[in-house]
């Protein structure tokens, strides 16, 4: 009874074109949902207690939980460029673009009035000196919105329960293709990213001292899902917010062009969104 498949077929390809779900076969606010996160550290640092290293958590949910795997499934993809820089001593969110779908074929305007935080073409970019380019590089993220469910355990052994927990994630550097050749690449032409969900496994790697995690997307193409209503809601939750916030970065860019600078207000909402995720070296 949940299944909306019989929804308005030009509604269904509104939504798509915003989301960015779709796999070719030839005014409201902006949203914060919980960060799907892979937790790199063994023990929380505000409360020293020791927390498993590579399991999934969700940063800024009620409760911390983690999991050794979730069970994903994407609702919305799209590539988003971010600029942090050293301000008064301090790591900080400076520009950031609209959201798009193509990197290569759309234009990220960004808040300073310019394309893609000013990244340098790849040809460029092969010419630069390893860490400099290393630094531009960082700058391109894809987020992927969608829902997550999962069992999980607090650092104190409480069980959590997430059902389709509304989330988003930030991949960049190694972890920025996974989502595109392990999942989209896979999608069976004509359907939808929200067609299938996959089991996300972290993995480790190392390099001399310095650790980290990558994820692991194993889709169940087996199973094609139903366009529920939560589904839906949630899509259309997420499509709101997408608009409203490329919106403002558009309003932003436009004034940068036509003043030269960017102002006050939107600096402030900057600064606001070093809330939403902290850049990972």
């Amino acid at each position: 009874m949940n299944d909306l498949s019989t929804l308005d077929s030009k509604e269904m390809q509104d939504l798509a074109a915003i989301l960015g779900t779709a796999v070719s076969s030839g005014e409201s606010s902006i949203v914060r949902v919980p960060e799907l996160r892979i937790n790199a550290k063994s023990v929380n640092k505000n409360t020293k207690k020791a927390i498993p290293q590579g399991s999934f958590y969700l940063k800024n949910s009620d409760k911390a939980a983690y999991a050794e795997s979730v069970t994903f499934r994407p609702l919305a993809s799209h590539v988003q460029f971010f600029n942090w820089d050293d301000v008064d001593g301090q790591r900080t969110l400076v520009n950031k673009s609209i959201a798009v779908l193509n990197p290569y074929k759309d234009e990220a305007r960004d808040m300073r009035g310019s394309i893609a935080c000013g990244m340098p073409s790849w040809d460029d970019r092969k010419e630069m000196p390893y860490e400099i380019a290393k630094k531009w590089r960082a700058m391109q993220h894809r987020l992927v919105r969608g829902l997550v469910s999962y069992t999980g355990k607090t650092e104190d052994g409480e069980e959590v329960f997430f059902d389709n927990e509304p989330c988003i994630m930030f991949h960049k550097n190694s972890t920025y293709g996974g989502f595109y050749n392990d999942f989209v690449k896979k999608i069976p032409k004509g359907h939808h990213l929200y067609n299938y969900e996959a089991k996300l496994t972290s993995e480790y790697n190392e390099n001399g001292s310095v650790v980290w995690y990558t994820f692991n997307y194993e889709p169940d193409l087996s199973n094609m899902l139903p366009f529920t209503k939560l589904v839906h809601d949630t899509s259309i939750v997420f499509a709101d917010s997408i608009r409203s916030e490329n919106k403002y970065i558009d309003s932003q860019y436009m004034k940068a062009i036509t003043e030269g600078s960017i102002d006050g207000s939107a600096m402030k909402a900057l600064d606001s969104l070093d809330a939403d995720f902290e850049e990972v070296v």
